[in-house]
């Protein structure tokens, strides 16, 4: 099934699909409160604030309070990358937004974001235009560029070399393509990116506040946690799907980064259902 390119919305039900790792989220909290992890780290997302989330497989445990109201634009991460506007500001921006993914915006700032998601929304829905994909094309591009200057006003002189951005950025797609499934070794990213670990290692840490491993750990105890909400998937599938040498490793190696075994948070889940 092909991908919609753009999507609406006005909650966050969206966020539990399999799916959202193929999306960028940008939403508006216009009432109300939201909580969430994003690699481990617990955000919060108040009246005024819009968040920017390019890695939706690293958000977990999303709750809303009873009056929560939001405006949700998803925008594919191929149709986004096509209709990115051309400077280095997107990786850099990326990175700061994997340290900290919430924006407080001025009120003039909530009115742009709103009137650009209204303007696509209504271009986008609208098919007689002649030039219709070039005009949605362009209004994602102006919309693009609205939250740059967010993020720039915010972050005004982030403090990240173009060089360890770059490194960062391709460190943190190989995982988003899913190569931690067979590999979680620093030394094997370093080698495809022609780096030494070491170099890889103060990178991570300079660039994004945090080591190569814990990103690696990241976005395999993710995966893992997903499957683990499969209850018709056994731990020793699971565990052999990810490649670990045997089940207890594989048990040690989620208690280590979630603090319970494997059944463990599984009867966490079925608690909570």
């Amino acid at each position: 099934m092909i991908a919609q390119e753009i999507l609406f919305a006005d909650d966050f039900s969206f966020m539990a699909s399999k799916e959202i790792d193929r999306y960028v989220t940008h939403a508006l909290c216009h009432e109300g409160e939201a909580s969430f992890h994003l690699a481990g780290q617990l955000f919060r997302m108040r009246k005024g604030d819009c968040i920017v989330i390019t890695h939706g497989e690293l958000v977990t445990d999303m709750s809303v309070s009873d009056d929560f109201r939001v405006t949700v634009l998803y925008l594919l991460g191929e149709y986004a990358l096509k209709n990115m506007p051309k400077n280095d500001y997107d990786v850099i921006g990326k990175l700061t937004l994997l340290r900290n993914p919430v924006l407080p915006l001025t009120e003039h700032e909530r009115e742009v974001f709103m009137e650009d998601v209204n303007l696509i929304k209504r271009r986008y829905t609208g098919t007689d235009h002649h030039f219709h994909d070039e005009l949605v094309g362009c209004l994602t591009m102006a919309f693009c560029l609205d939250i740059y200057d967010f993020h720039a006003r915010i972050y005004e002189n982030p403090q990240i070399s173009k060089q360890g951005a770059a490194i960062l950025t391709r460190f943190i797609d190989m995982l988003k393509s899913g190569e931690y499934v067979r590999h979680r070794e620093v030394s094997y990213y370093a080698s495809q990116l022609f780096i030494t670990p070491k170099y890889l290692s103060e990178i991570c840490k300079k660039t994004s506040g945090f080591s190569a491993n814990f990103w690696i750990s990241r976005f395999t105890i993710t995966g893992i946690t997903r499957l683990l909400a499969e209850k018709d998937l056994t731990l020793k599938t699971i565990s052999d799907n990810f490649n670990f040498s045997s089940l207890p490793y594989f048990c040690r190696y989620v208690q280590n980064l979630l603090g319970v075994t494997p059944s463990e948070y599984r009867e966490g889940l079925t608690s909570h259902g």
